[in-house]
């Protein structure tokens, strides 16, 4: 009897996890499908099912300096905040993992301690910092934004992924004439390489589509395109839009599958 019971409730709950599951997917992939579908209507204004089927929305954004300028900038800034960040994170996680550091494990708690934050109360925080630095609507300024808000993430996969390097594989290195650093970067760094192009792929994404820096800190010679399509539905839904969010949503599925790729190809 308690063995049947068990079995009933094991398929109560096994049936329960699919449906929960079921759901939470259809929750996230339906509304992807509803704008992907739509940006290739050519009707003049969103409307679902499309009566005219096209590429209009697609040739409207890529040739439109209203998009252009924006996705632009975007790339832009999302670049050097991915590679500051690295140019930061990596020798600091280093030196707090393999290094004599003093007081690692504090700074790699202060290094992610910004997450603790409301990314607005913490734009706000800036807001005052920048206006007294004179950053204010620079891009050199977003830019800075950016970085401090991707280094707490880039920290943590990195720090993550440098735990399950052995550190005997740096000394085996040192013990055959190697130097730390050559060990480091023959070795460790060698072996974080999918991490590293992981955490680079998260800044990226992470910088790309963050509104809330430029709506605080920006002006109005920076309109990221975030901060641009806020504005089109804010002022007016431009049917463009729907394009916009496929072109986006399929870059930054390529890019996390080419770094979950990555990361198969070296195990």
């Amino acid at each position: 009897m308690t063995t049947r019971v068990g079995r009933t409730l094991d398929g109560i709950f096994s049936w329960t996890g699919r449906l929960v599951v079921g759901l939470s997917v259809a929750f996230m992939a339906i509304p992807a499908l509803f704008i992907m579908v739509l940006s290739f209507s050519n009707d003049r204004h969103i409307g679902f099912p499309p009566e005219t089927w096209g590429l209009d929305r697609y040739v409207e954004v890529l040739t439109s300096r209203t998009w252009l300028d924006p996705i632009v900038l975007s790339l832009e800034i999302a670049a050097l905040t991915a590679l500051f960040a690295l140019i930061l994170v990596v020798p600091a996680v280093l030196g707090m993992k393999r290094g004599n550091l003093p007081g690692g494990t504090v700074l790699e708690s202060a290094a992610v301690a910004p997450m603790l934050f409301p990314i607005a109360a913490y734009a706000v925080g800036l807001y005052a910092v920048f206006a007294e630095a004179d950053l204010l609507g620079t891009f050199h300024g977003i830019v800075i934004a950016h970085v401090v808000h991707a280094v707490p993430m880039v920290v943590i996969v990195l720090s993550t992924a440098l735990d399950r390097v052995r550190p005997e594989l740096e000394l085996a290195a040192m013990t055959m004439g190697a130097s730390r650093a050559r060990a480091w970067i023959g070795i460790t760094l060698r072996l974080l390489t999918p991490a590293v192009f992981g955490a680079a792929t998260l800044a990226f994404v992470t910088s790309f589509d963050e509104a809330v820096f430029i709506t605080f800190l920006g002006g109005p010679g920076l309109v990221t395109l975030p901060k641009s399509i806020f504005d089109s539905v804010q002022y007016g839904v431009d049917p463009s839009i729907t394009a916009v969010a496929t072109i986006l949503m399929v870059v930054t599925a390529v890019l996390m599958l080419g770094a979950t790729r990555m990361r198969k190809d070296v195990r």
